[in-house]
């Protein structure tokens, strides 16, 4: 309630503006919703579950659990082998009518080429944008709130509850700042090019600096006095986002250059965690002190890193993905694109006998019991 009767500024309509202006609305005098690049966003959806389907979830978690760890994004979501074009028009339109009314994100399971296929994706963002039309009641809003100049789901695809709706409410006002851009915040509000918006409450949901920013923010000095920022100062580098060269004993979870956002959080952690203990463990086992990746099994997962980037539309988009929210920081998308499952057999590589990834105290040995 701490907004109730108030004039409120929200900055920023990525995933969290997205989530909390519908709420934000329900008690604020006036709501401005200040945008600059619109989002897709996906309603989603969410319902009470009845105590039989909980009990059946309960029964079967193991098994779920174990698909998910199985599958190409961490988790049970449907995924399909079917492309966009090998089904008509009228399919398509039917599959795609059906995604909408399940909610959450079904569209990333509905074709199997939606971030691969330029002109497939753009036939699906046209459909997002028509429903969007279908919603918002004033024209000009309605147009302004649909997002063009990137592929769908090239962005983190936003889930939302009523979100589009909101805009219908005659208090909620969309400032487009690419037409009137924010100039600076002041005592009474914030001034665009062209007006003073006053304020009584400023919300600042402009993000972050993804992947990087955390371990950039202090100081980790590694062999020779090397540091991270020195590292990293042309972009990120790891070996399957988890250690690095120069870095003996620095473990990294969800780091950077493994699956990270895209995939399931929870089950890329849970990987993560017992790669890291199993290393551990078998130094204990061996009584060695440090472990390091090699300078050339860092550079190899790297360009598969950047191969695989080139196939996928997601790297056609300004986002934090590829470092464009930040100033000054280096660009491209540096995230592991090839899959969960895929990446956890590159995780398993590292333990074969053969395996000349990892050094343990400077040498390139291994624990000789798997």
């Amino acid at each position: 309630m701490i907004f109730a009767g108030k004039r409120v500024g929200l900055v920023g309509t990525g995933s969290t503006g997205i989530q909390i202006t519908p709420v934000v609305a329900e008690t604020a005098a006036e709501l401005n919703v200040f945008q600059r690049t619109p989002s897709f966003s996906m309603p989603m959806r969410n319902t009470a579950f009845d105590a039989e389907y909980t009990a059946e979830l309960k029964r079967n978690y193991r098994a779920i659990r174990a698909v998910a760890r199985a599958s190409n994004l961490g988790g049970v979501r449907p995924v399909t082998s079917r492309p966009f074009f090998s089904v008509t028009p009228a399919q398509r339109l039917s599959l795609m009518e059906d995604a909408w009314k399940q909610g959450g994100l079904m569209f990333l399971g509905v074709f199997s080429d939606l971030l691969s296929n330029p002109e497939a994706n753009e036939q699906v963002a046209e459909f997002v944008r028509g429903k969007i039309g279908e919603v918002v009641k004033d024209p000009d809003t309605a147009e302004r709130l649909k997002p063009r100049g990137y592929p769908i789901f090239a962005r983190r695809p936003c889930l939302d509850t009523n979100y589009y709706e909101t805009y219908n409410l005659p208090h909620v006002h969309l400032i487009d700042c690419l037409a009137d851009p924010i100039e600076r915040v002041t005592e009474k509000g914030i001034r665009t090019g062209t007006r003073e918006v006053e304020l009584d409450a400023l919300i600042l949901a402009t993000g972050y600096d993804g992947l990087t920013g955390a371990l950039l923010a202090f100081e980790v000095e590694g062999r020779d006095g090397r540091r991270i920022n020195d590292k990293w100062k042309d972009g990120s580098s790891s070996y399957l986002g988890l250690m690095m060269e120069g870095f003996p004993n620095l473990f990294m979870i969800c780091g950077p250059n493994g699956p990270s956002a895209l995939a399931n959080i929870v089950t890329l952690n849970e990987q993560n965690v017992d790669w890291i203990c199993t290393v551990i463990d078998r130094m204990r086992g061996e009584g060695l002190a440090t472990v390091e990746p090699t300078a050339e099994a860092e550079a190899q997962w790297m360009e598969e890193v950047k191969s695989l980037a080139t196939h996928t539309l997601v790297s056609q988009a300004k986002t934090w993905y590829v470092g464009a929210n930040v100033a000054g920081k280096p660009q491209g998308l540096t995230i592991y694109t090839g899959g969960f499952a895929r990446y956890s057999e590159a995780c398993n590589l590292a333990f074969t006998q053969d395996s000349t990834a990892l050094t343990y105290d400077g040498q390139r040995i291994l624990a000789h019991h798997d």
